[in-house]
């Protein structure tokens, strides 16, 4: 298990993932490292659009997250051959764990 574990790691390491909002672009991996953030359109650095620019930075950032999510959902079924969902539900939800309800 540690093994297809390991490999889990590596598989999402590797998987890019881009996102988009209102000429941002980040690219981060499918763990959710932040690899680059690309500003596409040069009017969005004047300061008039400094507001626009933060909200377009952090959308895009939320967007990737998802998807970051959405695929090491997929890997980890692939993967180990389990959903993560499902531990969650063999233990009643998250309620065991202090703090986390």
């Amino acid at each position: 298990m540690y093994e297809k574990y390991q490999e889990l790691q590596k598989k999402l390491a590797n998987t890019l993932i881009r996102s988009k909002q209102d000429g941002v672009v980040i690219d981060m991996t499918a763990d959710m490292k932040v690899k680059k953030v690309s500003i596409e359109h040069e009017s969005l650095l004047s300061y008039y659009n400094k507001e626009v620019l933060e909200e377009a930075i952090k959308q895009a950032f939320v967007k990737g997250q998802q998807k970051a999510t959405e695929v090491a959902m997929e890997k980890t079924k692939e993967i180990l051959g389990f959903d993560p969902n499902d531990i969650t539900k063999m233990f009643g939800g998250w309620g065991w764990f202090p703090g986390l309800n």
